[in-house]
């Protein structure tokens, strides 16, 4: 990356959004979120997914109201915590967090990741996240569910063997994106996998990163990462300090509760 560049800038309500280079999208296009949840599946999982299809960084996130002042230096390069890469072929972009969303910026960032897809022309969210469960450590195959924004979301997991979500509760930034996603009629798949609550989970990462390979075609060898499982663990763990101080703030427990009124 280099330092000198020149810089497009978008702002929605004080939300910033800074882009390297103008991109051309293909169709259909997808923009894979990895916010920081229950047993980091998204974040583990767009972040291996960046590091290893030959991703590029383009843009990045960045708002002085909302996010905390911290800068994330990577091979000497200064750069936000929220960070946009590209693939080759361009038609996959991915949002990496490296820090957890704090209460007040939840509605803003989430809000305004919608509205940049709707202006960027993106066909589909996808959004990967966990669900967690108490009996993790028994679970030797991992069951995955999905829910859907609209029914061309649903459409693109019809033929897969994933249950849907049918009751409960989703909290988080990714609930937020769910629901402006269906306001708005944007395309927004979320895939949910079973892992850890407030440990760092890379088989449940490993299992919504193959779920997203056969969504979009984009072959994804998780090998390195079921192999560096406990390394990666460890290189986790102040990341699922923080985000467990979110998720509690978030009452995201909720999510293994029912809802008062269900069919």
């Amino acid at each position: 990356m280099s330092l000198e560049r020149h810089v497009n800038k978008t702002s929605f309500d004080d939300v910033d959004y800074y882009e390297y280079e103008d991109i051309r999208l293909e169709h259909p296009s997808y923009l894979v979120l990895g916010l920081p949840d229950a047993g980091l599946v998204g974040a583990l999982a767009t972040k291996y997914l960046a590091m290893t299809t030959s991703m590029k960084l383009y843009g990045e996130i960045d708002s002085s109201r909302y996010l905390q002042p911290i800068t994330v230096v990577h091979k000497s390069i200064p750069r936000s915590p929220l960070q946009l890469y590209i693939n080759n072929d361009k038609n996959i972009l991915a949002l990496v967090s490296e820090a957890p969303l704090s209460i007040p910026a939840v509605y803003p960032i989430s809000k305004s990741i919608v509205e940049y897809v709707s202006r960027k022309g993106i066909d589909y969210i996808i959004s990967l996240s966990g669900i967690a469960v108490p009996n993790r450590l028994e679970i030797k195959k991992l069951t995955a569910y999905w829910l859907a924004s609209t029914d061309k979301a649903a459409e693109i997991i019809k033929d897969l063997d994933i249950k849907r979500f049918d009751e409960g509760f989703i909290v988080g930034p990714y609930a937020v994106i769910l629901k402006e996603s269906r306001r708005k009629n944007i395309n927004n798949l979320m895939i949910l996998v079973e892992s850890f609550y407030d440990f760092p989970d890379p088989e449940a990462a490993a299992e919504a990163l193959q779920i997203l390979s056969r969504i979009t075609g984009v072959s994804v060898d998780v090998s390195k990462l079921l192999e560096e499982a406990e390394l990666v663990k460890i290189q986790t763990r102040e990341l699922m300090k923080q985000t467990r101080k979110a998720l509690s703030e978030m009452k995201k427990k909720y999510e293994m509760q029912m809802p008062l009124m269900y069919t």
